[in-house]
């Protein structure tokens, strides 16, 4: 089914295609939808670009949901109030940046989210100077 929706309907600016994604694995599994948006203009995406899309949304998503469970433990946070479960998100992703800068040049093998907490845990000087100083260019 095809409806013509405005993006302010969706609370999106922009918004100029929307999808519904069903996905049910194995014959008993549950039935589940995505809903995606799109603000391409030129041509509707047919289904596998959207497919690709979803996919490539989860790869993201993966990547630093897992460091956010397994450096920074998020799953296990007894935060419950929304605004301090916000402002402490957004110091973990920023700290998933500082790290993705601090790694730059270094071996992969030493530059996990392990050694980066363990070498910046407790030296908040080098946090405040990884924030303020200009980052070198490549």
């Amino acid at each position: 089914m095809t409806k013509t929706i405005e993006p302010k309907e969706l609370g999106l600016a922009g918004a100029v295609q929307i999808a519904r994604i069903d996905r049910q694995i194995g014959a008993k599994g549950k039935l589940n939808q995505t809903w995606m948006t799109a603000s391409q203009t030129e041509a509707p995406l047919k289904a596998g670009k959207w497919l690709d899309t979803e996919q490539q949304r989860w790869g993201v998503e993966n990547r630093t949901h897992h460091t956010l469970d397994v450096t920074h433990r998020e799953d296990e946070s007894r935060v419950r109030q929304p605004n301090a479960a916000s402002v402490l998100g957004i110091f973990r992703r920023v700290s998933n940046a500082l790290k993705q800068a601090w790694a730059k040049g270094r071996p992969k093998r030493e530059a996990t989210s392990r050694d980066w907490t363990e070498e910046n845990h407790f030296n908040r000087w080098r946090g405040i100077h990884l924030i303020t100083d200009p980052i070198p260019s490549s």
